[in-house]
């Protein structure tokens, strides 16, 4: 009777295989559970443990995964009674999987050791079971984001395959310890084993190990910023894997070739690429393929200026890994989630963002994503006006990427370095900085973000020294790369660079068109300081056609605009503009408020230019009330900052040409002078100014001036009208000796 069961048991077992194999579960799953059965009453536990053991493959096949673990679980209990120690072993190594899978890791970790624990119990040891113990054990790791610990596991587990001469699980495992060399940039150790792991599986035919080591090596090609062999490799892998229905494979690969396109400026090639991984990789159920998507697809949309689907995105990538217990992928994705909380405004979100991407990343010894968080940490300072704290940002970052040959990384430092010294008014130490990222820049072969970026700051440094023409080129040059590249914020940031240019050379029609446009432009990539910016360009040229109330209300919205951004810098440029306007519509005392507030933030801010400028129209309120000693010393303070600017110049071309955008400043400040009785030191000021950057400019602020002293008139007095003509005789002598 037994032998008769155990016939019946083989055959329902052979009925559930041939139905497992063909896909079809639950028929699989009936035959497996009656064989189970039988085999227990015919007394062969061992057996009725395979039986068991394949319900469980089925119950996993078929995503019941609690289902699979109680049945693995009995199945470990059939083969310890049968005296089967090795079946146990296999049945708990796939419990320990379907754990992980869950992100239960430190259940998977116990289910491991126990498959371990029991595989020792073979005399000899189990090369093979061991191998899959520590393999597995090694994603556990690398999972947590201990790239140390994995790296150990990993490399015994290739010994053990090695010793069990299993040349396939040992291609797997080299594959494996290839990418953790990889992550940390280890490139050519990584591309050896990567070769490796391909000879194997090309020795076997293993189509699948093909896939995923092609993946490997266009990954190592990415990271070197090599596009076109990148891509070769991609697309390859996506061929192959298309012939062997291998969906994951074909997922990875478009995933990479995403990022290729992302990399060359083809935001919208990288947009479906990576919309075609990520319905592969749902369809699959496979969560972290799901969340790298996603992170990809925020990064593209944040490039696209969609911001607030771009937040959504990289949300739903960070719930995944967090879920997961994927340590890395969340810390790469906090970084870009703070980049998008950035460009949003909500500054002090970011900060908090950037902060915990950078805890992490430090945690997991990953320098590429903490120089990025310490790039964005440094804008966010930068834009909330703590200049020191971005410097010490920006140089950290300069540092990480060195460290690890992150060429691009460290030239966008310093392009970022050079953009904070610009505002501070260190010009020759930001040219200093530009030439640093030129010369790493040239030689690369391929576009990124920074050619737009870097054309940009030049065009600023330009602006500030006084060089209007070469400004407005590098901004238009900026411009059209930044549109050739799809880098929407930078070709709108060209365009308020442009405007700014037209607006210095007094053209003000092209200023306030350009203005409008950067403001459009702006406000489609949901920029609220950027727009601010525009908005604020707009009342500068207002108040240049003296168009007082319309300027002041646009300040006002300009101001908004910052508030809302928690953007000092911005702030502090329009207080100055509204205190301009306001003291054109002639409400002084509102325009010395306003001048008081810029002051106080250019300050903070260690912004030598703006202060500069607000103390000279702080001395005009001043001159406006009579109060001629208070107004020179501001006029003097301004002065000081000037040349201490000027002196942080190169050349002598250089400092004439930044200090003739002051002429007026010293003009006025020459007029106090002599009006202070001080004809002498006027005239040394003025001759110091004229030996660096001539004296036409003066002259003709001088003649300008003394053409407003009225001379004659009902309302004056003799006093008056003789005092009025000795000025003009004096300050007529003054210009005279400039001549």
């Amino acid at each position: 009777m037994a032998m008769q069961d155990n016939a019946v048991a083989e055959t329902r077992l052979q009925a559930g295989i041939t139905a497992y194999n063909d896909g079809r579960l639950e028929a699989a799953a009936d035959a497996f559970i009656e064989a189970e059965k039988l085999f227990r009453q015919s007394g062969d536990l061992k057996r009725a443990g395979d039986s068991r053991s394949l319900l469980a493959d089925a119950q996993r096949e078929n995503n019941l995964v609690e289902q699979a673990i109680s049945s693995y679980q009995r199945a470990m209990k059939l083969y310890r009674e049968a005296g089967r120690p090795l079946s146990e072993a296999q049945a708990s190594l796939a419990i320990g999987h379907l754990e992980r899978q869950q992100a239960h890791l430190d259940l998977a970790r116990e289910a491991y050791l126990n498959a371990e624990k029991l595989y020792d119990t073979e005399a000899g040891g189990n090369a093979l079971g061991k191998g899959n113990v520590a393999f597995a054990l090694g994603h556990i790791e690398l999972q947590h984001g201990n790239t140390d610990h994995a790296t150990a596991y990993y490399q015994q587990a290739i010994r053990y395959f090695s010793d069990a001469q299993d040349s396939i699980n040992e291609a797997d495992a080299r594959r494996s310890y290839a990418d953790i060399l990889r992550l940390t940039r280890r490139f050519d150790e990584a591309t050896t084993d990567y070769q490796r792991a391909l000879d194997a599986y090309r020795a076997r035919r293993d189509m699948y190990g093909i896939v995923d080591t092609l993946i490997g090596l266009g990954r190592i090609y990415l990271d070197q910023r090599r596009p076109d062999d990148a891509a070769n490799m991609f697309a390859e892998a996506v061929e192959q894997a298309q012939a062997l229905e291998y969906e994951l494979g074909e997922a990875d690969g478009d995933l990479g070739l995403a990022e290729v396109a992302q990399l060359r400026g083809g935001v919208e090639q990288a947009l479906t690429s990576a919309q075609l991984a990520l319905q592969k990789y749902t369809d699959k159920h496979n969560a972290i393929g799901t969340a790298h998507a996603n992170r990809l697809l925020g990064e593209i949309h944040t490039r696209r200026g969609q911001l607030s689907y771009a937040n959504s995105t990289m949300e739903k990538a960070l719930r995944t890994y967090k879920a997961a217990a994927y340590r890395i992928g969340q810390a790469e994705t906090l970084a870009g989630h703070g980049e998008i909380q950035r460009r949003r405004g909500f500054l002090a979100t970011a900060a908090q963002t950037y902060n915990e991407a950078l805890t992490l990343a430090n945690t997991l010894e990953n320098e590429l994503v903490e120089g990025r968080a310490l790039l964005g940490l440094g804008e966010v300072y930068r834009m909330q006006g703590r200049t020191a704290q971005a410097g010490a940002c920006y140089r950290d970052a300069q540092s990480r990427f060195e460290h690890i040959g992150e060429e691009v990384g460290a030239a966008e430092a310093h392009i970022r370095l050079a953009r904070l010294a610009v505002f501070g008014g260190q010009l020759d130490e930001a040219s200093s900085y530009l030439t640093n990222a030129s010369a790493s820049m040239a030689q690369w072969t391929f576009e990124t973000q920074l050619s737009p970026l870097i054309l940009l700051v030049e065009g600023q440094l330009a602006l500030t020294l006084g060089d209007f023409a070469r400004a407005e080129a590098r901004c238009t040059a900026a411009y059209k790369l930044a549109e050739g590249v799809q880098e929407p914020l930078l070709a709108a940031e060209a365009l308020l660079g442009m405007a700014q240019a037209q607006l210095a050379q007094g053209e003000l029609e092209a200023a306030a068109t350009l203005f409008t446009e950067a403001g459009r432009q702006f406000q489609l990539i949901e920029s609220t300081d950027g727009d601010g910016a525009a908005v604020l360009g707009v009342a500068q040229t207002l108040i240049g056609w003296e168009r007082w109330e319309e300027a002041i209300q646009r300040c006002e919205a300009a101001l908004t605009r910052f508030n809302q951004s928690d953007d000092l810098l911005g702030q502090a440029d329009t207080m100055l503009t509204l205190g301009l306007a306001q003291g054109g519509n002639g409400s002084l005392e509102e325009a010395s408020a306003d001048f008081d507030m810029a002051l106080k933030l250019y300050q903070e801010q260690q912004q030598l230019p703006g202060e500069a400028d607000t103390r000279y129209e702080r001395a005009g309120i001043l001159l406006a009330r009579g109060e001629l000693n208070a107004a020179f010393d501001e006029l003097s303070r301004a002065i000081g900052l000037v040349e201490q600017v000027m002196n942080s110049t190169s050349t002598p071309q250089q400092r004439s040409m930044f200090l003739r955008q002051y002429a007026e400043l010293y003009t006025q400040s020459a007029i106090t002078l002599v009006r202070l009785n001080r004809d002498a030191a006027a005239l040394d000021q003025l001759q110091a100014f004229a030996q660096i950057a001539g004296g036409a400019a003066l002259v003709r602020h001088i003649t300008a001036y003394e053409e407003t002293i009225p001379a004659s008139g009902d309302d004056m007095g003799e006093d008056e009208i003789r005092v009025n003509k000795e000025l003009v005789k004096r300050l007529e002598q003054l210009r005279k000796k400039l001549r």
